[in-house]
């Protein structure tokens, strides 16, 4: 026994005199890249993506420049997602940006961040917010739609609530306050089933199959005349989208499915409809009569139809009808070659993506923020997979 102690003491006593070995630090194990078949649903923006995973975690990707701010990083993880969206550029041009802002849906409440200049962000966050900061005083929250200066969200209840900006009418409370933080019931429309927001402008799709809309309307946006109404304060039906299931909204232009498959568009529709449509600010999109989705872009639109194809029309100077081209504006809805059968389509101001049965994500169209693909490739002009390996990834 006395030997044994004897023999501890002096491993101890080695150990004490022996020279510390510092540690050296380890780097935290690359946070796996998710493959975009787990993508269940892609919201495109001009300077960035976002996609929605299975499973309810969302991640997003792109350069996001100026005053935006991405998910970065483990500080900030989006899980349990049930609904994301991005507010739309409001103007291009880089000395007059206004940067876009970002809604989550997580457990029926919102969360909002990025720029809040007009109070887009909810009563709680200042001018701008780099995380995601929780809306108060909304009800149970169902659904989102961001325009470029306000936010709103559809509760459970099928009641449209909305807040930021309303210079414009697009709050759909009247004329007052041109911010007003504090999220707002919008009323007597009975139960509404979608919301849909254009720059400046919402519209609400009734349980009866109507749409509604109000806010700016110098294009007709709000379905007014535009040599009366510059801004519609109330609720204005819109009557050439009667029996609609679905509102597609993008930059100034606002189309609706309805129920026999047809298309009706209304706003800035001459790059989307056609000469023809020069002087007027609606009109039924050619050819088309078994779709089953639309998405709407900046001055482009695509429809998802009944056999799985998707169709594209309007402008295409950044490759955004995904044929190859680069500048032949149609009317007239063309085809996109895919390598099978869609069941997703999605539009931004220029870019435009599907997905397919087995889950793969195809894109194209612009890229000058890495929105659609690798950065250093500015337009994608047909549809080629997105693989998220290869795109700058938030938080990687």
């Amino acid at each position: 026994m006395m030997a044994l102690l004897l023999a501890l003491a002096l491993v101890v006593a080695a150990a004490c005199g022996s020279p510390s070995v510092p540690l050296t630090p380890q780097a935290p194990p690359p946070r796996a890249v998710p493959s975009a078949t787990q993508v269940e649903e892609i919201i495109l923006s001009p300077e960035g993506s976002c996609g929605r995973l299975e499973g309810g975690k969302a991640l997003c990707w792109g350069s996001w420049g100026g005053a935006m701010f991405k998910v970065s990083g483990p500080a900030v993880e989006l899980v349990d997602v049930a609904d994301l969206r991005i507010g739309h550029d409001f103007l291009q041009e880089p000395q007059q940006a206004y940067h876009d802002h970002l809604c989550v849906l997580m457990n029926k409440a919102v969360q909002c961040w990025g720029n809040g200049e007009q109070r887009q962000l909810g009563p709680d966050s200042g001018t701008s917010s780099p995380t995601p900061t929780i809306v108060s005083g909304l009800p149970p929250v169902a659904q989102l739609a961001l325009g470029a200066r306000h936010s709103c969200a559809l509760t459970e209840a099928g009641d449209p609530w909305c807040w930021g900006g309303n210079k414009w009418g697009q709050l759909g409370i009247g004329p007052g306050r041109e911010t007003i933080p504090q999220p707002t019931k919008v009323g007597g429309l009975g139960k509404i089933t979608q919301l849909a927001a254009s720059i400046l402008d919402t519209c609400a799709l009734t349980e009866g199959h109507e749409v509604y809309c109000w806010g700016e309307n110098l294009r007709g946006e709000a379905g007014a005349p535009t040599v009366e109404k510059a801004v519609v304060w109330a609720r204005n039906r819109i009557a050439i989208a009667s029996g609609s299931v679905q509102i597609g909204a993008g930059y100034s232009t606002l189309c609706a499915l309805k129920m026999n498959g047809t298309i009706a568009c209304w706003g800035y529709v001459t790059a989307q409809l056609g000469i023809a449509f020069e002087k007027a600010t609606s009109g039924m999109v050619p050819d088309i009569d078994d779709a089953t989705a639309v998405a709407v872009g900046y001055s482009h639109s695509c429809a998802l139809r009944r056999d799985k194809t998707v169709w594209c029309w309007g402008k295409n100077d950044a490759g955004q009808l995904g044929d190859g081209g680069d500048g032949e504006t149609t009317a007239a809805p063309k085809p996109v070659v895919l390598p099978g059968r869609a069941t997703a389509v999605v539009a931004s101001t220029k870019s435009t993506c599907a997905r397919l049965e087995d889950h793969r994500w195809y894109c194209w169209g612009e890229n000058r923020s890495g929105q659609i693909g690798p950065r250093g490739q500015d337009l994608i002009p047909t549809p080629t997979l997105l693989d998220l390996s290869h795109v700058d990834l938030a938080g990687q």
